[in-house]
């Protein structure tokens, strides 16, 4: 997880005073303007493990009863996606890593890379049908490799060797793993619902977890089409997007990686991939665009998108530019649709990759 530099207001409170309220600004780093809305000059070193304790392993200090309490993610943005780069057939599976931005052309069997002028660069091929991706605690890839109906992991550098992680359940092949998160301790969470039109070739569309010794098991299998799925920042809250049912559903994790009983949090039309904030909030790719909602799952809006979007993720050095793949209709000239590809939005708060 990458440092940055975040401004604090104090709430009419002395640092040190149990109780203080330390609030987000919404513009940081060390380029932000000049606010009057109380922010004061007072900069501490802020790496997400204040609001994500132990993602990276790192610590902060706050003092006694102080909380951190971040703005409107929204509040004063456009609220509307703009097109970074298009002409791709289906993306899928943004993921920040390594200083870089990662998504899917599924396909096209390629893992792509934006590049720092805005263009992208074919960053594995073959890539086994990949389409979710996302980052473990030592910085490797971990892909779900639709087509190979395995899930992979890797080193994050081009022509890297990948390694299986998983790929029967109960001696039969997985169904098509789709997405997937990695918890700070190894655990890993993917889906594997089956959109191909085949047999499924296991007896439920389910999502699973392989603990940190590499076991896997299935978590729950009470799904229609399990998609996407993300953690909470204290990595206690495990959340599934059933795209069959257009549900969001949010489920308890103990300190073992281990996951109770799912219960909806929120109804999401087509909802698909998703991304979580800082603060909590999470962002559900579904037919709306991308609807943004609290940990409660009380609505706080919806960012809009030209084209449906699939997925989504958190990057640049500040965590605050939501990456958002999304696909048009299949156009006839070898499916490459100008608006079918990456598009990103400024937000108030920082986000996970």
């Amino acid at each position: 997880m990458m440092s940055m530099r975040l401004r604090f207001v104090l709430a009419g409170l002395a640092l040190a005073t149990p109780g203080a309220v330390l609030l987000a600004c919404s513009e940081t780093g060390p380029d932000a303007p000049a606010r009057t809305n109380g922010c004061i000059n007072q900069e501490c070193d802020y790496d997400g493990s204040i609001a994500a304790p132990g993602r990276d392993g790192s610590t902060t200090t706050l003092p006694d009863g102080a909380v951190v309490v971040f703005p409107d993610p929204l509040e004063g943005t456009t609220r509307e996606a703009t097109l970074v780069r298009g002409r791709f057939r289906f993306t899928e599976g943004p993921v920040w890593i390594d200083g870089r931005l990662l998504f899917t052309d599924i396909p096209a069997n390629l893992i792509h890379e934006l590049l720092p002028d805005g263009g992208t660069a074919q960053w594995r091929n073959n890539s086994g049908g990949a389409n979710g991706l996302a980052v473990d605690n030592a910085g490797q890839l971990v892909a779900c490799e639709g087509g190979n109906k395995r899930v992979t992991k890797s080193e994050a550098t081009r022509g890297a060797a990948t390694t299986p992680i998983a790929e029967t359940y109960d001696g039969e092949p997985l169904n098509a793993p789709n997405d997937v998160i990695v918890r700070s301790d190894g655990n890993v969470y993917f889906t594997d619902p089956n959109y191909s039109g085949n047999p499924n070739t296991q007896d439920d569309e389910a999502v699973y977890r392989i603990d940190s010794a590499g076991e896997l098991s299935r978590v729950a299998h009470d799904f229609d089409k399990p998609n996407g799925v993300a953690l909470s920042p204290d990595q206690n809250t495990l959340y599934v997007v059933d795209n069959g049912a257009g549900k969001l559903l949010s489920a308890p994790v103990d300190g073992a990686g281990a996951v109770g009983a799912f219960t909806v949090l929120a109804d999401v039309p087509g909802g698909d991939g998703m991304a979580v904030d800082d603060a909590g909030n999470l962002y559900v790719a579904d037919d709306a665009g991308v609807d943004v909602f609290d940990k409660t799952g009380a609505k706080l809006g919806t960012i809009t998108v030209d084209v449906k979007p699939t997925n989504c993720t958190f990057g640049e050095a500040d965590r605050r530019t939501l990456y958002i793949t999304a696909n048009g209709p299949e156009p006839g000239d070898g499916g490459r649709n100008p608006q079918t590809g990456l598009y990103s939005i400024r937000l108030n708060v920082p986000g996970l990759p």
